[in-house]
């Protein structure tokens, strides 16, 4: 709508208005209207800070009455919840008051139906003008998080108790006996009438203020920040991917003078300070001095002070886009709290970058921006962490184990839409729980991780077990072979732009440590890159000798790789050690190496397509919603464990160490010669796989892992015969494809191709698509062009027969059923 003052000037285009005059009156209504929303944005921050002295007054009185009747209750305060939380501050046992946004709005509740009359007169306003503040608290602490953590800051300072039994006086003697100090200066200071200023609050306490997100509130994506965020309280989710070292950051800095004697303090707010050059002391100012500061660095206060990089999630990067990136800064206890990998929920004030006054002017008008963290939840927790719901998790694992059949449900839990696949699934149940190493006394250390190559044909569901594996493990990394180099998976050394220092940045599987890394598309990598991983897989480490830095990183990372054969799909015409075409060198480092092979079985197929049809008929909807009265024990027959409860149960099963039993080990020999019998009198053709010495750690490996996978400290028979079953299971899909056998004449394999589909095709005269051979053809590995040879040689012995446009044939005799 155009305003009343804008719109006396418009003419009518009807009465000759010229397009100047139409484009000038549009200008003037638009600034009309941008004045206007400026005076309404006005309007409201005037209302806002018109209610910071009733709010100021209601922080204090939630921190010294709020009740937490949900929780246990204190000794000391009851359900006081943040008396009780002070007095641990006080106690040097915690060093963040987190403030709960759903405690305040339980509390606005509560104060909205029963408004402070003292409030309400120490602050001049009426129980109405109360009530529609404390409706608008929570919005104003979201819009305005800096100035009220301030005030909360300052509302604990004051409702702050004194020290009881509880105190640690662990590394704070000489920070009592600097307090003392100053105390008793301040005392004698206004004893003798001059001006005495008070402790900063941040060097009197040694605990921060933070806020805790309300369970409501929406996690924005990166690309939806907005200028209305700039200091508010925003939720991300996001992907760390660097951190930095952990540094001091001075918070306030203390000088003495050496003429007056006085002790000055600098409250540092940003993240530059000027150092003071002149005493503020009332002596200098007296006596119209200087004065001469030296600054204590003995007794200033500092902080950790910590800066990661996060960037997007996949799923919010558009088509066609870039993954963004933000700097955050992690302060106090939060820092390092996280690792490069990890997928986070962040919460923090966003805030403009404090730059020196020559950067500024260099940049121009470009404003950097960075997010102050004030609460992160990561969306896995390790396996060396807890989980809020962790007793209750632990408490499920050990029914399920008491019912029995645990590890069997547990593998089949893996990817349940998947069809089949059984021994694949225990294999990856296994790569998650994995063995223990051995650190020997000469400092030799035996990894424990069990790396696994699955090698097949496309359409296996590779690719999507390696993604469920990912889903499951709390520390994953998924790359695929053909985006991957060598620096990418190991590390590079990178020249920091700000400060210009050589710095290292850990690959994908330096990120991996102590986790999975899956890697897709294993056989495209470049010889070169795939060399990168040797080291990686048998010393678990990463060595660098790169642009003046020598160092070895860990890199206790499992391998879990998919690759296709060399020729696309395996060829049974074609030796296993053709088809695999993988350097023995890296071979002999995986413990397990499936070979998965899509065979013609018509019950199998049947009940592929069957299960395949249920679950798409069942799942509906773009939010992944179910049919009404349909659940998910109907369509796999078994109820599935989600991820929450196969990594408690995979975290339960770590924490055994089993041992190998001295009945075993006889076994254990005796099975380890036999297999390398067996490779030395097959011929080279055959050989699936290479036997080496470390096929004898890879299966005591397994075998333990099995054992931890039972919770059980001892490796029994059941464990040893699991592990040699799974290593034959991995090559069982090579010996059921039909034509491996050497020798076989691809013109029979043509032949009985035709055979069979004319018995069963009885409605075209015995004519057959050569297409339809062809394709049929294709799953016993023989080329289009062999089809052909093959029905040329049958035509010419006058046994088949095709039509003038070569696209159809039949037998010459019909075949008999």
């Amino acid at each position: 709508r155009i305003p009343t003052r804008v719109r006396a000037h418009l003419v009518p285009a009807s009465l000759g208005a010229s397009p100047p005059a139409l484009s000038w009156a549009r200008a003037m209504a638009a600034n009309v209207m941008r004045e206007n929303a400026s005076k309404n944005n006005l309007v409201r921050a005037r209302e806002a800070v018109r209610r910071f002295p009733e709010l100021k007054a209601l922080c204090r009185k939630f921190i010294a009455t709020y009740e937490k009747r949900t929780e246990e209750a204190d000794a000391k305060y009851g359900f006081r919840k943040y008396k009780a939380l002070l007095q641990q501050a006080v106690n040097q046992r915690v060093e963040t008051i987190f403030i709960d946004l759903n405690d305040l709005e339980d509390f606005c509740k509560q104060e909205i139906m029963e408004p402070d009359d003292a409030i309400a007169l120490a602050t001049s306003i009426p129980k109405i003008q109360l009530q529609q503040s404390i409706e608008n608290w929570i919005k104003d602490i979201e819009k305005n998080a800096l100035r009220f953590t301030k005030y909360f800051y300052e509302a604990c300072d004051a409702e702050l108790p004194d020290r009881d039994g509880g105190f640690d006086a662990d590394g704070s003697l000489a920070k009592d006996v600097i307090m003392k100090w100053r105390q008793n200066m301040l005392q004698q200071q206004r004893a003798s009438g001059a001006e005495a200023g008070g402790l900063p609050l941040r060097l009197k306490n040694d605990f921060d203020v933070r806020f805790k997100p309300r369970d409501t509130c929406k996690s924005l994506k990166m690309r939806e920040l907005r200028a209305n965020c700039v200091g508010a309280l925003v939720q991300l989710d996001c992907m760390v991917v660097r951190t930095s070292q952990v540094k001091p950051r001075v918070e306030v800095v203390t000088y003495h003078c050496e003429v007056c004697q006085a002790e000055i303090f600098h409250t540092v707010e940003g993240e530059r300070f000027t150092p003071l050059k002149e005493c503020p002391g009332q002596k200098c100012k007296d006596n119209k001095q200087a004065g001469k500061l030296r600054q204590n660095t003995r007794t200033s206060k500092f902080g950790k002070y910590q800066e990661i990089r996060v960037t997007e999630m996949s799923e919010h990067v558009p088509v066609g886009g870039v993954p963004r990136s933000m700097k955050v800064v992690l302060s106090g206890d939060i820092a390092r709290s996280v690792l490069p990998g990890d997928a986070i929920t962040l919460t923090g004030i966003y805030r403009p970058a404090e730059l020196p006054w020559l950067q500024a002017r260099s940049r121009g008008t470009m404003q950097d921006m960075y997010i102050d963290a004030h609460s992160i939840r990561k969306h896995k927790s390790g396996y060396n962490e807890r989980a809020e719901d962790e007793e209750e998790i632990s408490r499920q694992v050990d029914e399920a184990f008491k019912a029995g059949n645990l590890y069997e449900h547990a593998a089949r839990s893996i990817a349940p839409e998947i069809f089949g696949h059984e021994d694949v699934k225990k294999a990856l149940l296994l790569v998650l729980i994995g063995s223990f190493t051995k650190t020997m006394k000469d400092g030799m250390k035996i990894r424990g991780d069990i790396h696994t190559l699955f090698m097949g044909d496309p359409g296996v569901a590779k690719s999507q077990l390696l993604k469920q594996v990912c889903n499951i493990a709390p520390r994953s990394v998924y790359t695929t072979g053909k985006g991957s180099s060598g620096v990418g998976l190991t590390a590079s050394v990178n020249r920091d732009n700000a400060t210009g220092e050589v710095t290292l940045e850990g690959g994908a599987l330096v990120l991996a440590d102590m986790g999975i890394c899956c890697i897709d598309e294993f056989d495209k990598m470049e010889e070169s890159d795939r060399t990168a991983i040797h080291e990686v897989m048998e010393q678990q480490s990463v060595s660098l000798a790169k642009a003046g830095i020598t160092t070895t990183l860990n890199c206790r990372t499992t391998v879990l790789a998919a690759a296709n054969p060399q020729f696309g799909r395996y060829n049974p015409y074609k030796s296993p050690v053709e088809n695999i075409d993988l350097p023995p060198a890296l071979l002999s480092r995986f413990d397990l190496l499936f070979l998965l092979l899509d065979t013609i079985d018509v019950e199998k197929d049947k009940n592929l397509a069957l299960h395949v049809c249920k679950v798409h008929s069942t799942f509906g909807g773009g939010d992944g919603g179910r049919k009404d009265n349909v659940t998910a024990d109907d369509i796999y027959e078994f109820k599935a464990y989600d991820a929450n409860f196969m990594r408690n149960y995979v975290r339960k099963a770590k924490t055994f160490e089993p041992l190998i039993d001295d009945e075993l080990q006889r076994d254990i020999v005796a099975e380890y010669v036999n297999l390398r019998e067996e490779e030395k009198g097959a011929d080279r053709d055959s050989r699936k796989s290479y036997t080496t010495p470390r096929t004898l750690l890879a299966i005591l490996r397994l075998s333990q892992a099995h054992a931890r996978a039972r919770f059980s400290d001892k490796v029994e028979r059941e464990d040893f015969n699991e592990a040699i079953r799974m290593m034959k299971a991995s090559k069982e899909s090579v010996a059921q494809s039909k034509p491996v056998q050497k020798g076989v004449n691809p013109l029979d394999v043509v032949y009985d191709i035709i055979a069979d589909l004319s018995r069963k095709e009885t409605d075209t005269d015995g004519w057959l698509d050569i297409s339809l051979v062809v394709s049929m053809a294709g799953h016993k590995a023989l080329s289009p062009e062999h089809v052909t040879e093959a029905i040329e040689n049958w035509e010419g012995l006058s046994v088949l027969l095709r039509n003038p446009e070569q696209t159809r044939v039949k037998f010459v005799v019909p075949v008999s059923g």
